[in-house]
């Protein structure tokens, strides 16, 4: 799914330059000032659009203002349409939630005021922004409605843009014939329009497309074809991205010399308009072909260029793709020094963005809950309305059938009902009154049986997740400890080089930490599902303590760190002793972890009133407000950071948590930022025997 929403931004990036047309924006604003009615309706809107890219707040305030000015002017059209760029601007801003709300809204509003392209441009932008959070299915019914509409309008703008979303669906499933077909449809009818940059456009996607399925001829051909069409427009963005991409296909085919050529034509334009995002990545393919032919010095100037512009944008991938050219660069010069610290940054990048792409994996997930809790709402509030009507239905058609018994009594019984209206008024207010009662009755009987279904479903869904992370966990564990296995085997060898044992050390590391984040997943998922009753049984804290300090000694070693036990506890007492353990190993971790070298781990514990109170202190770099109202939840990194390189998932403190809740006890936190911390923990325990003095 990361590389398919990459695909998707790289296609739109020759777009998005393009999008901010300043001159345009200053024209607009000026023309503002002189408008009323429907004219400044039309102009707000205008305004809005061409701001999208560069500056989504001030998108959002024009269509704002566009919003209530068609309420107050009572448009017959026009809301919907200044709620979608809403929701287009929060989707820059990267707030998908925000933005499902407002494309919901523009579809609803669209569907009041029969707002049929509206209703078109809803349903496309609600498949994108669940295509991006990759709810595949969900996305595809969204674009088969968009089709739908424009088909009906014969809008062959709209249409082409709604294949192109279902192209690159298509394309993200790697179903290659249906993406390809999506895409010529798209590509004829801009071909009709003659606007000469949509079609430079999805040509361009074309040839994306054909370099996907490695046919790599026909990706050369697109390219020719789009570059055509961009010297007649003099798009130079544009036609400096083809040259980059005929490079890369080049690549492929192995014309070395010919990819160097086009490559260096394609970077000195990009290099000229200073188009920074796209000249990262043509630096670093252009470096990469002049390691290919030998030319060292210019291989690295351009390396390192690519490498400050990725830092600068914030480009993980085109670091970590950066520094593995350096690295294979430095082994052909053979600069050993360089090469391993090159590796090292490559390697260290390589763990961030598998934990950034494990974060985007929660994201998603709570993305998909959060947007079918919202569905359910809607789904809820429809049906309370619903009930309304009939409800006020029923008391206006109760109401009429009252007054016309009321006037035939009043005709009839004139006499007679003066006497009686006293009982006559009572009966009818207590019917009314049992027959509202009943009502009420039997809605709350509805909604308790609807909320019991909605969360029987968000229980099921929530289990789904479980299974689904265990599974992974427990199959990717036992590759790991194996691949652990075998490198212990290589250092047994005695003909290694020191730099191999480097080597071999390094992916020790690196296995060792990812084997940890399964083993806390597989702990989280365990105490997730293990509900039952704690296990208790006797032991001594003191032989405890002093076998899970063993486990630790050499990492402290490793980092000049001094652990000291105090006040060890020989009682025999009544507790789970795995628990405990467990509670220990986090703390004793985390304080390793975080302590700089030559400090001390202090470990006490003191037993008083059936009380077990266990203490971890050091002198590491604390704790700030902001972290300590996140502690204790999952998967949430801290500003402090490990000073020896470690591995941190954030989740040693939600399982220390889960246990010391499972105990009965409580954990108290005493730190400030830059003096240390001491975590002391407090369980109830019963003493089986004293220690005798």
């Amino acid at each position: 799914m990361a590389k398919v929403v990459g695909c998707l931004v790289l296609i739109a990036l020759p777009l998005l330059g393009m999008g901010q047309n300043l001159q345009k924006i200053d024209s607009l604003r000026k023309k503002l000032a002189h408008l009323s009615g429907e004219n400044r309706f039309a102009l707000l809107i205008d305004l809005a659009w061409e701001y999208r890219f560069a500056y989504p707040d001030s998108t959002i305030l024009f269509a704002q203002q566009a919003h209530s000015l068609a309420a107050d002017l009572a448009l017959p059209i026009g809301q919907a349409k200044a709620l979608n760029y809403i929701g287009v601007a929060y989707n820059y801003k990267g707030n998908p939630l925000k933005a499902y709300e407002y494309y919901n809204e523009a579809l609803n509003v669209s569907l009041q005021q029969n707002d049929s392209l509206q209703l078109a441009y809803s349903n496309n932008n609600l498949g994108i922004l669940l295509f991006n959070q990759g709810l595949m299915a969900k996305a595809y019914d969204y674009y088969i409605k968009s089709y739908g509409i424009f088909k009906k309008l014969h809008d062959k703008s709209g249409l082409a843009y709604t294949l192109q979303s279902l192209g690159n669906l298509q394309l993200s499933q790697k179903d290659f014939t249906q993406s390809e077909n999506r895409f010529m449809e798209a590509y004829l009818l801009r071909l009709e329009l003659k606007n000469k940059r949509d079609i430079m456009s999805s040509l361009i996607l074309l040839s994306k497309l054909f370099y996907e399925k490695k046919e790599y001829d026909k990706s050369i051909r697109a390219l020719v074809s789009a570059d055509s069409v961009g010297q007649l427009i003099h798009d130079e963005i544009n036609l400096s991205e083809i040259k980059i991409l005929q490079a890369k296909n080049y690549i492929e085919q192995g014309r070395v010399e010919e990819a160097e050529r086009i490559a260096e034509a394609g970077t000195r334009v990009i290099v000229k308009v200073q188009y920074k995002r796209l000249l990262a990545e043509a630096q670093l393919i252009l470096g990469t072909l002049k390691v290919q032919r030998g030319k060292y010095k210019e291989a690295e100037d351009l390396l390192k260029s690519s490498l400050k512009i990725a830092f600068e944008i914030r480009d993980l991938h085109g670091q970590m793709n950066a520094y593995k050219q350096l690295w294979r660069l430095s082994e052909a010069q053979k600069n050993k020094h360089e090469a391993v610290t090159y590796m090292n940054q490559y390697l260290i990048l390589n763990d961030s963005i598998k934990d950034l792409d494990l974060t985007r994996q929660v994201e998603r997930l709570q993305f998909q809950l959060e947007i079918e809790k919202k569905e359910k709402e809607n789904e809820l509030l429809k049906l309370s309305k619903a009930n309304q009507s009939i409800v006020i239905a029923k008391q206006q058609a109760q109401n009429i059938l009252l007054f016309f018994i009321l006037l035939l009594m009043l005709i009839v019984g004139a006499v007679s009902w003066y006497f009686n209206r006293k009982g006559r008024r009572n009966n009818l207010k207590l019917k009314a009154q049992n027959m509202f009662i009943d009502l009420q009755r039997q809605q709350i009987e509805k909604r308790n049986i609807e909320l019991s279904s909605q969360n029987q479903s968000l229980a099921d869904l929530n289990h789904e997740k479980d299974v689904i992370m265990s599974i992974v966990a427990h199959d990717l564990k036992s590759p790991l400890t194996s691949i652990l296995g075998l490198i212990n085997l290589m250092n047994m060898e005695g003909q290694l080089q020191p730099v191999h044992r480097d080597y071999l050390r390094m992916i020790r590391e690196v296995t060792q930490s990812n084997l940890n984040l399964i083993v806390d997943l597989l702990d989280v998922s365990a105490l997730d599902t293990n509900q039952q009753g704690i296990e208790y049984s006797t032991f001594a804290p003191a032989p405890l303590i002093e076998e899970r300090m063993s486990l630790f000694q050499f990492a402290a070693t490793n980092k000049g760190i001094t652990l000291k036990v105090i006040n060890p506890i020989f009682e025999t007492i009544e507790s789970n002793p795995s628990y405990i353990g467990r509670i220990l190993d986090n703390l004793v971790s985390n304080a390793l972890k975080f302590s700089s070298r030559g400090s001390i781990v202090e470990v006490s514990t003191r037993l008083a009133e059936n009380i077990l109170e266990l203490s971890v202190k050091d002198n590491g770099p604390g704790f700030s407000d902001t972290d300590k109202m996140l502690l204790y939840q999952r998967f949430k990194k801290l500003s402090a950071r490990p000073t020896g390189g470690e591995s941190s998932n954030g989740l040693g403190l939600a399982i220390v948590k889960t246990l010391v809740d499972r105990l009965k006890g409580e954990i108290i936190l005493h730190s400030s930022k830059g003096n240390g911390s001491e975590f002391v923990v407090r369980v109830p325990v019963k003493v089986i025997q004293h220690q005798h003095t």
